[in-house]
C-alpha cells in the first residue's frame, strides 16, 4: 500500500507539472487541462483504470545540447555584412564569380537566398548577393576576399559581423518540449483505459490534440533557430566605382544644363498656355472697345464743336 501512495504522488507531481507549464504558454486551456490532471492522478491511484504503462525511455540528447558535465554549448547565430567598391567593368564578373563560388559547393554547403543587379546605363552599377553557408565555408571564403578584389582593381569600403545568441532560447524550448511529450504520453495512456466515458475520452482527445499541434510548431522553431546557427548569413554588397574620364563625372554640368533647359520650356509653356486661356476672351473685349471708343470721341467732337459755337 505505501509503494502505491509513493507512486500515486510521484506520477500526479509529474502531470501537474507538465499541466502547469502548458497552462502558462497556451491561454484558455488551463480549466479542462485540470480536468485532464484529475484523470491522471485517479490513473496513479487505480481508480476504475488499468495499471500505467511503462514509462517511455528518454530521448536521445538532439545535437547541440548541453553535454553530461554541465558544460553549455553556446549556440550563437553570425552574420557579415560587406560593401565593395568596384571598377564598373569588373563588377558584373565579381558577381558572378562569387555565385558561382556558392553554386559550386553545394547546398549543404552554401546557399543563394537572394540576388540582384542594377545599370543605370551610364557607366554605374550597383548590385547585392545573399548568401547562407556553413561557417567553415564563410570562414575559407572570407579569407581569399581581400586578394581577389585586389586583382579586380576594387576595395573592401566597409565590413561588419554581428552575433545573436541563441543558447537560451534553443535550451529552454527544448525543455518545454520535453515537457508537453511527457504530458502526451500521460495523455496517450488515458486514452487507453477501458471503463473511460465518452466525456472523458472527448476532453482528452481535445487536450492531446492540442499538445501534439504545440510539439510540433515547437518542434519547427527549434529546427529554424539550429538552422540559425549551423548556417551563417553572407551580405555582399558591390557599387562600382565613378571614374574621372567616365560619362557620370560630367554628370552634375549634364544636369545643370539640362534644367536650364527644361525651365525655359516650361516658362514659354506657361506663356502659350496663358494665351489660348485668354484669346476667347478677345472676341468679345475687342468689340467693346471698339464701342467705346467711338463713343468717346463722337463725345469729345461734340464738345469741342460746342466751344467753336460759342466762340463765334
Amino acid at each position: 500500500m505505501t509503494i502505491r501512495i509513493w507512486l500515486a504522488t510521484g506520477l500526479a507531481a509529474l502531470a501537474l507539472t507538465a499541466c502547469d507549464d502548458a497552462t502558462r504558454h497556451d491561454g484558455g486551456n488551463g480549466a479542462s487541462i485540470g480536468g485532464v490532471a484529475e484523470m491522471v492522478d485517479d490513473y496513479a491511484v487505480g481508480r476504475s483504470m488499468a495499471p500505467p504503462s511503462p514509462a517511455p525511455s528518454p530521448p536521445p540528447p538532439a545535437p547541440g545540447s548541453a553535454p553530461a558535465d554541465g558544460v553549455v554549448e553556446r549556440l550563437i547565430a553570425y552574420r557579415y555584412d560587406y560593401r565593395f567598391e568596384t571598377p564598373a567593368a569588373a563588377t558584373a564578373n565579381l558577381v558572378a564569380t562569387h555565385q558561382a563560388a556558392c553554386s559550386e559547393a553545394g547546398a549543404a554547403q552554401c546557399q543563394i537566398v537572394s540576388a540582384n543587379i542594377y545599370d543605370d546605363g551610364r557607366g554605374s552599377i550597383s548590385a547585392s548577393v545573399q548568401l547562407r553557408a556553413n561557417p567553415a565555408w564563410v570562414e575559407s571564403f572570407r579569407a581569399g576576399l581581400e586578394a581577389e578584389l585586389e586583382t579586380a582593381g576594387g576595395r573592401i569600403q566597409n565590413q561588419s559581423q554581428s552575433a545573436d545568441d541563441l543558447t537560451s532560447a534553443i535550451y529552454d524550448m527544448e525543455a518545454r518540449l520535453e515537457a508537453k511529450r511527457v504530458l502526451r504520453t500521460r495523455l496517450i495512456s488515458l486514452l487507453e483505459r477501458e471503463n473511460a466515458s465518452v466525456e472523458e475520452l472527448v476532453q482528452v482527445e481535445r487536450e492531446l490534440a492540442n499538445v501534439q499541434g504545440e510539439i510540433e510548431g515547437s518542434e519547427a522553431q527549434i529546427r529554424v533557430m539550429r538552422g540559425r546557427v549551423s548556417m551563417s548569413s553572407l551580405g555582399l554588397n558591390y557599387a562600382s566605382r565613378v571614374e574621372p574620364v567616365s560619362p557620370g563625372a560630367f554628370d552634375p554640368l549634364t544636369n545643370a544644363l539640362t534644367n536650364v533647359f527644361r525651365e525655359l520650356a516650361a516658362g514659354l509653356a506657361n506663356v502659350i498656355t496663358f494665351i489660348a486661356g485668354f484669346a476667347p476672351w478677345l472676341l468679345v473685349i475687342v468689340p467693346l472697345f471698339w464701342l467705346l471708343s467711338r463713343w468717346l470721341r463722337g463725345l469729345f467732337q461734340a464738345r469741342k464743336a460746342a466751344k467753336a459755337a460759342k466762340a463765334e
